[in-house]
C-alpha cells in the first residue's frame, strides 16, 4: 500500500451564503460573497445642520472607495465629495470637473476644497499633496515637511488664493492668503480631526473630529455636533450660518491598528476561548465603528477553564496570532466570507453588524483545539468548549516527510476523499480516505486503515483511528486551531 497521506492541494472554499444588510462607510451594501460591491459603493451618508438641513441634494452614488472628503458649492445648494481612491461624486449644483482616481497616488486622497466660484477643486493627500483641478491654482503643500501626523483635510480662502491644511492631530497649515486663527493641536483629543472647512467670509474655520466633535476658530459659528453616532464623521464642509458632516468608515485605515477591537468582537460573538465582558459599555459609539479607532477597555477572561498550555500561548491581547487568524476564518465560514483569515474590509463590515445582531454572525459551532504529539507512541487530543471529546493514539510523518511543527488553522473539511500523490520510492497512490480536516497546506488530519497507531507512517498528515476520527471530524470546524508539537 506504502506510505499514504498526500495529497495535491485544494484552494481556500470561498463561500457565499448571504449575509444580513450593513450600514459601513456611510453606505448601505448586501454582502453576498466574492462578487459582492465594496461595502461603501451603494450610496453616501451626509448629515446637515443648520441652514444646511433645508437644502434638497441627493447623495453621490457609485463611489467605490470610502468618502473622505466634502466641498460645498458657491451658493450652497450643492457639493463635492471625494474618496480616498481620488474619486469625484457631485450632489445638488455642484459640476464633476475631474478627479484624481486611476492615478497611481503615493497616499490616499484625504480632503477637499473648492474654489470661490465654484469652478474648481484641490484635493489633498495625506503625505500634504495638493492636486487641482478646474480653475483652482496650486500654491504649496506640505508634500515635503516632516509631518507629526497625517493631512486629513483642506479648506480654501474665500477668494480661491490659497488654503489651509489641517492635520490629524489638530495642526494647521497655511498657503497663498490664508491665514492662522489657531488649532486643536495643543488639545488632548478625543478623537482624531478628520477634516476642516472655512467660514464664508475667511476669517475663521472649523475642525470636525471623527467622534462628531467640532471646533470653531476665528468667526465660525458652533451649530452642533454630531457625536453619539454610530459611524465615524470623515469630512465637514460649511455653509452661510452651518455646516454638513460626512459620515463614513474606511476599514482599511482602521485595520492596521485595531487588533484589540478585532479580539474583542470575536471574543463577544463567540470566536475565540476568551470572553468580551457582558459589562463592557453598550453606547454605540463604543460597540459600533468607532471603536474600531480606540478600543474599550477592558479584559479577557477566559471561559475555558484549564486551557492547555500550548492554546494559551497563542493568546495575547491585541497581537495578531495563529488563535485570532484562526478566529477569523471560523467567522468568515459564519458570514459566508472567502475563508482565508485575513481581516478584510468586508469582514470588519460583517463583524460590525454581527456585534449589533448577534444572531447574524454569532459562533453557533463552540470553540475546538486539536493538540497533536509526535513523542512515540504519538497521540492526539481534542477538546471542545474546554472540554476533551477526542483523546488517541495517531501516526505523523515519516522521517522523509515529517509533519511540521507548529499551530495551524482547519481550512478545508471533506467528508470522504480520494487521496493522489507520490511515495518516496516514487511510485503514485490513490487512496480513498474519511473525515478528513486540512490544517496546513496538504497535511490533514483523517481516517486511513492502518494496522497500527502510534508511531510515523504517514506523509505529513495526523492519520486516525476511524472511530477517533469520525469523532473528532464535527469538531475540526473551520478555523479550529491545530498544534503539532
Amino acid at each position: 500500500m506504502g506510505w499514504i497521506s498526500k495529497r495535491a492541494v485544494v484552494g481556500h472554499r470561498a463561500r457565499s451564503a448571504a449575509l444580513a444588510t450593513v450600514v459601513v462607510a456611510g453606505a448601505v451594501a448586501a454582502l453576498s460573497g466574492p462578487a459582492a460591491p465594496p461595502a461603501w459603493a451603494a450610496s453616501t451618508s451626509v448629515d446637515a445642520f443648520g441652514s444646511a438641513a433645508a437644502v434638497n441634494a441627493a447623495s453621490p452614488t457609485g463611489l467605490q472607495a470610502p468618502v473622505v472628503g466634502i466641498a460645498t458649492t458657491p451658493d450652497g445648494n450643492g457639493y463635492w465629495v471625494t474618496t480616498s481612491a481620488g474619486e469625484v461624486g457631485a450632489a445638488g449644483d455642484a459640476p464633476p470637473l475631474g478627479s484624481a482616481a486611476g492615478m497611481s497616488l503615493t497616499a490616499p486622497v484625504v480632503g477637499m476644497a473648492a474654489t470661490p466660484d465654484g469652478g474648481g477643486y484641490r484635493l489633498a493627500a495625506a503625505d500634504g499633496g495638493v492636486f487641482t483641478y478646474g480653475d483652482a491654482h496650486f500654491y504649496g503643500s506640505a508634500g515635503n515637511l516632516h509631518l507629526a501626523a497625517p493631512i486629513v483635510g483642506m479648506a480654501a480662502t474665500p477668494d480661491g488664493a490659497g488654503y489651509w491644511l489641517t492635520a490629524a492631530d489638530g495642526g494647521v497649515f497655511t498657503y497663498g492668503d490664508a491665514h492662522f486663527y489657531g488649532s486643536a493641536g495643543n488639545l488632548h483629543l478625543a478623537a482624531p480631526i478628520v477634516g476642516m472647512a472655512a467660514t464664508l467670509d475667511g476669517a475663521g474655520y472649523w475642525l470636525a473630529a471623527r467622534d462628531g466633535g467640532v471646533f470653531t476658530y476665528g468667526d465660525a459659528p458652533f451649530a452642533g455636533s454630531g457625536a453619539g453616532g454610530a459611524t465615524p464623521v470623515n469630512a465637514i464642509a460649511g455653509r452661510p450660518g452651518g455646516y454638513w458632516l460626512a459620515r463614513g468608515l474606511a476599514p482599511a485605515d482602521i485595520a492596521p491598528g485595531s487588533g484589540l477591537r478585532l479580539q474583542q468582537l470575536l471574543a463577544a460573538l463567540g470566536y475565540l476561548p476568551v470572553s468580551w465582558p457582558a459589562g463592557a459599555p453598550s453606547n454605540p459609539l463604543v460597540d459600533g465603528p468607532m471603536a474600531a479607532y480606540s478600543s474599550p477597555v477592558g479584559a479577557f477572561p477566559w471561559w475555558w477553564t484549564s486551557p492547555p498550555p500550548s492554546l494559551a500561548a497563542q493568546w495575547a491581547p491585541g497581537q495578531d496570532t495563529a488563535m485570532v487568524r484562526g478566529a477569523v476564518m471560523a467567522f468568515e465560514a459564519r458570514a459566508g466570507l472567502p475563508i482565508d483569515g485575513v481581516a478584510s474590509q468586508d469582514v470588519w463590515s460583517a463583524l460590525f453588524s454581527a456585534a449589533a445582531d448577534p444572531a447574524v454572525g454569532a459562533n453557533q459551532v463552540g470553540y475546538s483545539y486539536a493538540l497533536a504529539s509526535t513523542a512515540v507512541p504519538e497521540n492526539m487530543t481534542v477538546w471542545h468548549n474546554g472540554a476533551v471529546v477526542v483523546s488517541t493514539l495517531v501516526n505523523t510523518g515519516i522521517p522523509q516527510s515529517p509533519t511540521a511543527r507548529g499551530t495551524y488553522s482547519v481550512y478545508e473539511r471533506l467528508a470522504y476523499q480520494v487521496m493522489r500523490g507520490v511515495n518516496p520510492n516514487g511510485s503514485a497512490y490513490a487512496d480513498p480516505v474519511q473525515w478528513v480536516a486540512y490544517f496546513n497546506g496538504s497535511d490533514a488530519v483523517h481516517y486511513i486503515p492502518r494496522s497500527s497507531w502510534g508511531y510515523p507512517q504517514s506523509l505529513g498528515c495526523i492519520e486516525t483511528p476511524y472511530t477517533a476520527a469520525a469523532t473528532a471530524w464535527p469538531y475540526l470546524t473551520y478555523g479550529t486551531l491545530v498544534t503539532v508539537q
